[in-house]
This record gives structure tokens, C-alpha cells and sequence, in this order.
């Protein structure tokens, strides 16, 4: 058999060959993974950048072939993740370019479009090293080359480009000391052969096969290290007049692993630095920020030593993040609705942002329970680093988030679900008392004992500044609330032990308020007890100093936690509002 053009029905179904099989070997990519910094992750962030662009393939049946490489490329451009995917979205956006306006190709142009693309990938990083994927890419164009003046089979062509990509993928420990010592290949090299051994098979049979995983170590070739740059940085911006060379050139003394790719006005950044706003801020002055992520390759690079048990809390916990970190605890986004876009609270859009609209008070917003990918991808990402995994939730007298997440979790028989019956930093802490308890040696089903009989003794109250965010979201009548604001009337409000919210009191102004809210908390806490406290606030708030000089002078404190509320509980009760969270200690 003898094909000599390459069409776009072909090539659609050639890819999706190459991404299952990226998909199907992603755990072993992971396991290889210790360049640039051995973070387990390549696997994920290269299988995730090019699921970004299956339904491209899959829905463009009626495109030419430059349109699909096109639309592929700009998908995967915005679900690009890490140096390995951010890389092959540049190789994709430099196809395209040498691409336009064809429908078939034969043998030379494929090898034309190769070469451009690797030239737009060197182009595209600011300190190319070879021995990783890149050399790959480039060797293979570069034989592609050689190969287009006496090959125009495109089956033999192909399987010529897979072997030589073979060839050097195996030569990588050669170049890169680092893949040597731990005698593997480089892992983002590897996914991109996987991608081309997909569309070979593809095109020499006509099936999409998966592939056959091999019984090898199951521990990732990962160990502790020194990481100079803590923060994989990423993002997407628009900007008509982006000059890279400049961009690169202020970048780079941010961090290293600098990549920028893109073209058309629309880029991806990749960078690993200690100062991920720092990169941020430079780029809101180059255009406009479309979509944007950091992950911390400390913990990443933990992952490898997996322990026993661990802790999920949702989004409206307002865990601080360095908490979350050191403990170890994954969180599930929720959704924030803006005007109808949806954003993930804590990954999409931060708080300074929510509480500005809110106060502006000319945008739409509401809220959501977690969605199904979110919470699925969440619970892997803990049952990576953790043999059992407990996820504590608001409660759900207060949403449909523990029911939400209850239908995924229960597919995981290592997972346990806990309603919190809290909110907030309630939730947080929570969260913390079960790894305590993990760490005396408590197993599940003790420690989920404890976790009620605590919860039962907890005691939290809040006080709004306005009442006009609970009636803007429902939660009370216009009239009501109306009368409430006209008389500057304050709600005090508990979680009851069921998890409910309940209206306690009232108070005629902000001063008064705070002075009910000492009365009631001298009244309801044991004066000899010791606590865990939390104090949760949206925006600024003059009573949240005054508020922990009183926990501190009052109580014998062993944990005293604050932080800013996210932006799910901002939308619901507004800038001004604080609440006091104490869970005894026994």
C-alpha cells in the first residue's frame, strides 16, 4: 500500500492515535520524570495539553488539513501545563504556520513543516538544552529532510521518522547527565515519540491500539532535591504587539526554564520562579491575561513517597495556601459565575479581583458546587501522594457540594467522605485535627469519630457589615433586607452543631456588634479550655485585630488561624464581614 498525500481525515485520526497513546503510558512518563526538576508530572501535563485538542479532532470532520493542525494547535496552546506541553503547543503552532492554506501534503512538505516547527520551538526558549525533546523534534526534522527527497511513501516515511526518533530518544542519557545518573531517557522526549509511535500505527493499519505497559518499578525515579525555582509558572495572554525577545529578556531574571510560545496575538508562558505575581505583573503590562496557573514543585516533588493518609477540603475552607502546602492538603475548586463565565475559585480568579466587582456591584455573580472533572482530578491527585484519603467538606446543609462530591468519591473505596458541618476555616481546621490525629496513629475510622465529637463541640459565629449581598444572592427578601440597611441593622449569625446557619441576634451597628459578639463568645467557650481558633474576614475589617487581641488575652490559644475568606463566601455575605471559628482541644 502507497500513500503520498497526507489528508486532513488522516491526520485528524493519526493524532488521536498518538494523544491515547500518550494517555494510556502517561503513569510511565511520570515515573521518568526528573528533568528539569523531578516533579512526577510530565505524564499528566502532557496528557492533559493534548486532551485540550480532542474534540478539535474529533468534531472537524468537513476542515482542511491546515484548518485542523490550526484549531488544534490554539487548543492546545490554552490547556498547555508544564515544560513538556508547553513545548509541544509551540511545535503545533510552528506546523500550522508552515501549514497554511493546504489541504493534503505529500512527503517534502511534511518535512518543511517539521523543520519550521523546531525552529519555532528553539526560537521559542530561552536556554535551549539538548538531550530533552527538543533535540528529538529537531533530529527527526532534520532526517525528515534527508529522507523527503527519495521518500514519497508516507507509511515508509513515517516509520523512517519513528525509528530515528527512537534512536535519539535513546541517546538522550548521553546528552543530559542528569537522565544518566538515574539511567533513564528524558520523559518529555519519550512523549513525544509516544506521540509519533500512535500516528505511525495509525496510518501503517488503520486502528488506534493501546498500549501495553510494561511491569516495571513502581516508584517514579524522583528523589528529594535542592529545587532553586519553587513555582512552575504558566499563562495564557493575548497581546497584539508582543515582542518576545523583550519579554525574555525581563522574564529570565525571574526564574529559569523560561519558554514562550504562541503567535497571532495569542502566547503561552512557561517559567519556574520564586516570585510567580512578579511574572504575573510583567505580563498584565504585555497584554491581557486569558488563563493562568502556579504549582508548587516542592510538594510536586513529594509526591513519589506516598503515605498513609491524607486530607481533601473544598474551596470555601479558605485554607491558607502555605497550610496547604506544608500539610499536604488538596482542595477542590468550586465555581464562581460571572456574567455567565464560569471560573474556578482559587485557579481562575483571586480575591482582590471578586471583592472589587462586588463592591462595583455591576456584575452578575453566583455560585456552584464543584464539577465531576474537578473533583475526579482532585481525588487522583491525592491518591498519588496518599494510600488513604479523607475529604471534609462544607457543610451540606449549606450546599449540594458534599453531594456533589460524594457521586465521584464513592467509585473510590480508599476514599472516605466527612461532612464538616462548618464553614470556612471551620472546615480548615478540621482538616488540620484529622492529621493530627493521623500522626497519633488513629486509623479512618477513629479518626472520623473524633472528627463528630469535635464538630459537635465547635463553635462558630459571624457578623455582616450590609445585608444587601444576602439579598443580591437570595438568601433573604428585598424587604427584609431593605428595612435591615435602613436601620443599620447587623445579623449575628452561628453554624449550629446540624450545620445549619442560625440567626442569633441583631445589633444597631458595627461597634455594637462586635461587643455582642465578645458577650456570646464569653458565654459559650470554657475559659480553662484550650482551643483552636480561626478568624475568617472579607476584605478589611478594623474589628479582626480587635478580635484576636480578645482570643489571645481570654482564652488559652494553641492554633490561632486568619485569613481572607475566598471569593464563593465574599459573593454570599459581602466585604466587612468577619467570624470567629474555636474547636477545643482533647
Amino acid at each position: 500500500m502507497e500513500v503520498t498525500k497526507l489528508r486532513a481525515k488522516e491526520l485528524r485520526k493519526a493524532l488521536l492515535a498518538g494523544i491515547i497513546k500518550v494517555q494510556d503510558l502517561k503513569d510511565e512518563l511520570n515515573r521518568i520524570n526528573v528533568f528539569p526538576v523531578p516533579d512526577g508530572d510530565t505524564g499528566t501535563n502532557l496528557a492533559e495539553t493534548l486532551l485540550g485538542g480532542v474534540n478539535i479532532l474529533m468534531e472537524s470532520s468537513s476542515l482542511k488539513l491546515c484548518e485542523v493542525v490550526r484549531r488544534f494547535s490554539e487548543a492546545i496552546l490554552f490547556t498547555a501545563k508544564g515544560n513538556s506541553g508547553t513545548i509541544v503547543s509551540q511545535f503545533f503552532i510552528g506546523l500550522a504556520e508552515a501549514l497554511k492554506g493546504k489541504e493534503s501534503i505529500n512527503t517534502s512538505e511534511f518535512a518543511e513543516a517539521l523543520i519550521h516547527a523546531t525552529n519555532a520551538v528553539y526560537d521559542s526558549l530561552e536556554k535551549p538544552v539538548e538531550g530533552t525533546i527538543i533535540t528529538v523534534m529537531r533530529e527527526v526534522a532534520e532526517y525528515a529532510a534527508e529522507m523527503a527527497e527519495t521518500e514519497k511513501n508516507f507509511i515508509k516515511f513515517l516509520k523512517l521518522l519513528l525509528e530515528k526518533a527512537e534512536n535519539s530518544l535513546a541517546k538522550t542519557p548521553e546528552l543530559l547527565p542528569k537522565l544518566k545518573e538515574k539511567g533513564v531517557v528524558d520523559s518529555g522526549a519519550y512523549g513525544f515519540v509516544l506521540i509519533l509511535r500512535g500516528i505511525v500505527e495509525y496510518i501503517n493499519t488503520g486502528k488506534i491500539e493501546l498500549s501495553k505497559v510494561p511491569a516495571k518499578e513502581t516508584l517514579r525515579i524522583i528523589e528529594e532535591e535542592h529545587i532553586e525555582h519553587r513555582y512552575c509558572t504558566e499563562a495564557v495572554i493575548k497581546s497584539d504587539k508582543l515582542d518576545k525577545k523583550k519579554l525574555a529578556f525581563v522574564l529570565g531574571a525571574l526564574g529559569s526554564s523560561l519558554l514562550i510560545a504562541g503567535a497571532g496575538g495569542l502566547f503561552k508562558i512557561h517559567i519556574h520562579t520564586n516570585w510567580p505575581q512578579k511574572v504575573f505583573e510583567v505580563l498584565k503590562q504585555k497584554g491581557t491575561i486569558l488563563k493562568h496557573k502556579i504549582d508548587d514543585m516542592i510538594e510536586m516533588n513529594l509526591k513519589a513517597r506516598k503515605k498513609e493518609f491524607g486530607v481533601i477540603v473544598d474551596s470555601t475552607a479558605d485554607i491558607p495556601l502555605d497550610i496547604a502546602q506544608e500539610y499536604g492538603i488538596n482542595i477542590i475548586p468550586l465555581q464562581l459565575i460571572m456574567d455567565g463565565k464560569t471560573y474556578l475559585e482559587g485557579i481562575d480568579i483571586d480575591k482582590k479581583q471578586v471583592l472589587e466587582l462586588l463592591m462595583e456591584g455591576k456584575t452578575h455573580m453566583t455560585t456552584s458546587q464543584p464539577d465531576p472533572i474537578s473533583i475526579e482530578r482532585t481525588i487522583k491527585e491525592a491518591l498519588s501522594k496518599y494510600e488513604k484519603v479523607v475529604i471534609i467538606t462544607l457543610s451540606s446543609k449549606l450546599s449540594g457540594t458534599y453531594n456533589a462530591i460524594r457521586m465521584v468519591a464513592s467509585k473510590y473505596p480508599m476514599v472516605y467522605l466527612f461532612d464538616g458541618k462548618m464553614a470556612s476555616l471551620g472546615t480548615t481546621l478540621l482538616a488540620l485535627r484529622a492529621i493530627e490525629k493521623f500522626e497519633e496513629g488513629y486509623d479512618i475510622e477513629n479518626t472520623l469519630e473524633y472528627l463528630r465529637r469535635v464538630q459537635k463541640k465547635s463553635f462558630f459565629i459571624l457578623t455582616l457589615k450590609t445585608v444587601k449581598y444576602l439579598i443580591r444572592s437570595g438568601r433573604i427578601s428585598n424587604l427584609k433586607g431593605g428595612i435591615a440597611e435602613f436601620l443599620h441593622i447587623k445579623p449575628l449569625i452561628v453554624v449550629n452543631p446540624e450545620g445549619e446557619l442560625e440567626n442569633i441576634g441583631t445589633a444597631m451597628g458595627e461597634e455594637r456588634a462586635f461587643r455582642k459578639i465578645i458577650k456570646i463568645v464569653k458565654e459559650q467557650l470554657n475559659p480553662f479550655q484550650t482551643y483552636d481558633f480561626g478568624i475568617a474576614y472579607v476584605g478589611q475589617s478594623k474589628f479582626v485585630e480587635r478580635l484576636e487581641s480578645f482570643v489571645r488575652s481570654e482564652f488559652p490559644v494553641r492554633k490561632l488561624i486568619v485569613n481572607e475568606a475566598g471569593p464563593l463566601l465574599s459573593v454570599h455575605v459581602g466585604p466587612g464581614t468577619y467570624g470567629l471559628i474555636a474547636l477545643p482541644v482533647f
